[in-house]
């Protein structure tokens, strides 16, 4: 009778596998809790980390468009070929920046103003916007002259920065700012205040620069002849353009 009480057991469980007992574990409750809040950590995590808000093509503005070929009495100088940059500079705008747009304008004057716009969707640490004394200085400019300013353009108070770049017998004064989400900087610490004020946010904001130089011996008359420039480029400016380069924060809007 035992003999063919083992043989149907072995049957039982050769045809009925799924109604074998599984060995019973004990796991400690102090276990579950701590691997529970461990998952529950990773998570928050991941839900707390600084999310871009351009996150597709379509977003990228159009800087040729954004920016007039005319106004007021400038316009593009097609005889005047941007100054090149080296290989390896070239490699690194490109992998910070999104769009750029590099123009050279001239008024009935024949003074002329160099305007260069650089965009980046993703102001994180890694990616974020380059300022002029970094590029400048890599392509053997000595700078002098750094400082900041504001600038009044058509009711707007722009916050500025400015340098002289001398290389060779070339003297390039350069005015510039960022704009970082809804707010103006100028220079690291600025830069970096900004992008932590929307990381606590929860953002990750894009960014601007906007650059102007000329080529002159006298930076006060050509910072002067700068600002003109801007003020009457701003003018004709669309509400959308001057949020892409100017910013909600100093058009006197909560950023």
């Amino acid at each position: 009778a035992a003999q063919h009480l083992l043989i149907a057991t072995h049957l039982h469980r050769l045809v009925y596998p799924h109604t074998l007992m599984k060995p019973k574990v004990n796991v400690p409750r102090r276990a579950l809790v701590l691997g529970g809040l461990m998952v529950a950590t990773s998570v928050a995590a991941k839900l707390a980390m600084p999310q871009p808000q351009i996150t597709a093509d379509s977003q990228l503005p159009d800087l040729e468009r954004l920016i007039p070929a005319t106004f007021s009495d400038w316009q593009i100088d097609r005889s005047i070929v941007p100054l090149a940059v080296s290989p390896e500079l070239a490699q690194m705008l490109g992998t910070l920046y999104d769009r750029t747009l590099s123009r050279t304008y001239v008024n009935l004057k024949g003074e002329r103003i160099m305007l260069s716009i650089a965009y980046g969707a993703n102001q994180s640490r890694a990616l974020q916007l380059h300022k002029p004394e970094v590029c400048y200085s890599a392509q053997g400019f000595r700078l002098s002259g750094v400082e900041k300013g504001q600038w009044q353009v058509t009711g707007i108070t722009i916050p500025t920065m400015h340098l002289v770049g001398a290389l060779g017998t070339r003297i390039e004064p350069v005015t510039y700012w960022m704009r970082i989400g809804d707010d103006i900087a100028r220079g690291w610490f600025e830069q970096n205040r900004v992008r932590l004020k929307y990381g606590v946010r929860g953002t990750i904001p894009d960014g601007v620069l906007f650059r102007i130089s000329s080529i002159s011996s006298s930076p006060k008359a050509a910072y002067e002849l700068q600002r003109q420039f801007v003020d009457q480029l701003v003018t004709v400016m669309t509400p959308e353009a001057r949020n892409m380069f100017i910013g909600a924060v100093a058009q006197g809007r909560a950023g």
